[in-house]
């Protein structure tokens, strides 16, 4: 494959809006050489002075035109437990009555104990591959179930570095900690194959994951670090992980106040609530990203958010378990940012993800237009959320289409009936409210292009 390769799609997703006429430049270290705009202004990364700059003529070789089509940046889900695709389908009888959060995870237990490496591997691989199908180009895998048995220890963890390798997806592998099962409560059952042997134990295995990720070709791997939850982690273990994701330099999460019993049990422990823990004790900044927070306070939220930091919010998880509904304007307000995740992916769409991020605060607050930006627009505010506030939670150079930055990008099929009638203004609503995997054309991470199985449209 000769480099750099350019694309030319109808419209291009760039700096907040649809623009015509603009060329991408893929180099072959997976970044974005240079971009031309229709003005014929070209931007050229720092360093790469060799790149052939674009040139007029319509019939260049090298440049790939995508008629029809619309190119964003790739869409991230920062939350992720890849085998938990194995629940899809299970887990929604309720013969006793309604269920909640922990009678579910009696079914997630279930499966845990019928893991083995092949399934494992192919659990998480058919995860990844529907990712991109959707328009996901890259995953925050929080990777806790890791053991075959006590003699077999982390025999799983090289399943999901594997098939994410297979895949094509790029891969932040969110280390887990997890020791406890519950509040101080010894590990039972299926929760001893997610166990950490404390600090040291997590941190040696972390540095062994960290080389092997740091080996995969074109940087598609890196690593974070994470303490479960009040629920899995000792307080004194949390405080000290997360010192050390900040002298490594690593970005962490953490599951915080995803159901009212965690906050409960955890005010009876500990005489505090965990959003409250995590503000005075762990130093919170945008390298930190707390999932859920269902039932956050609104003065915790603030203190949170105003450090800087991210709440991943996971819609179509927190809708399947009841968890809760976040504050998202008390989150905005406060300068926090948010992002998506799929959890337990029962569904992998981003564009879903970031309507019902939307449609559950209207429900929930009985107005329109919660998310929106400075001009009012609510179609740009969750594409920012579905791409740059990703990359940002993950700690990646991703999430937007910039000179320099990873080529991950979406193709979106302009001539797909859910799309009928949009133009260049009205796209990103209509993307975002209206369209499903299925306008989806492909993906390209780290400028390989992926068609989207089952389309016959660019599969070369």
């Amino acid at each position: 494959m000769a480099w750099p390769q350019v694309i030319e799609a109808d419209l291009t997703w760039l700096e907040g809006c649809f623009e015509r006429g603009v060329r991408i430049a893929l180099a072959a270290d997976g970044r974005i050489a240079w971009i031309a705009r229709h003005d014929a202004s070209v931007r050229t990364a720092p360093g790469r002075g060799g790149v052939p700059a674009p040139v007029e003529s319509t019939h260049e070789p090298g440049v790939r035109r995508m008629r029809g089509a619309a190119i964003t940046p790739g869409f991230i889900t920062a939350h992720s437990h890849a085998f938990q695709r194995g629940l899809r389908g299970l887990g929604e009888r309720f013969p006793s009555g309604a269920g909640d959060f922990f009678s579910w995870r009696e079914a997630m237990y279930a499966l845990v104990e019928e893991l083995d490496e092949r399934r494992a591997a192919e659990l998480s691989r058919d995860a990844f591959e529907e990712m991109l199908d959707a328009g996901y180009t890259s995953v925050g895998e929080f990777h806790y179930v890791r053991h075959l048995s006590d003699e077999r220890r982390f025999a799983l963890d090289d399943a999901v570095i594997g098939a994410a390798v297979e895949s094509g997806i790029r891969l932040v592998l969110l280390h887990t900690a997890y020791e406890a099962g519950g509040i101080g409560e010894p590990l039972r059952g299926g929760q001893r194959r997610f166990e950490t042997r404390g600090v040291d134990d997590y941190w040696r295995t972390h540095e062994r994951l960290g080389r092997e990720l740091a080996a995969i070709p074109d940087g598609r791997a890196s690593i974070g670090v994470v303490a479960h939850s009040v629920r899995a982690v000792p307080w004194e273990s949390a405080r000290l992980l997360r010192r050390g994701s900040r002298e490594r330099g690593q970005i962490f999460h953490m599951h915080v106040e995803e159901v009212v019993r965690e906050v409960e049990e955890c005010v009876a422990r500990h005489g505090r609530r965990p959003m409250q823990m995590v503000v005075e004790d762990l130093e919170p900044g945008p390298d930190f990203t707390a999932v859920h927070c269902t039932h956050t306070a609104p003065e915790d939220m603030r203190r949170f958010a105003s450090s800087g930091a991210t709440v991943c919010l996971c819609p179509s998880t927190e809708g399947n378990l009841g968890d809760g509904i976040a504050d998202v304007p008390g989150i905005r307000a406060a300068g926090g940012a948010i992002a998506i995740g799929t959890d337990l992916n029962s569904r992998l769409c981003p564009r879903e993800e970031l309507r019902w991020l939307e449609y559950v605060q209207r429900v929930a607050r009985r107005r329109r237009g919660v998310v929106i930006d400075d001009c009012g627009e609510t179609g740009r505010a969750l594409m920012e959320i579905g791409t740059r506030a990703g990359a940002r939670s993950l700690g990646l150079d991703a999430g937007e289409i910039r000179v320099g930055a990873f080529a991950d990008l979406c193709a979106i099929d302009l001539a797909h009936p859910s799309l009928a009638g949009a133009d260049p203004e009205t796209l990103a609503a209509a993307m975002v409210f209206g369209s499903g995997p299925e306008a989806v054309l492909g993906t390209w991470v780290g400028g390989r292009w992926r068609a989207r199985r089952g389309t016959s449209r660019w599969a070369g």
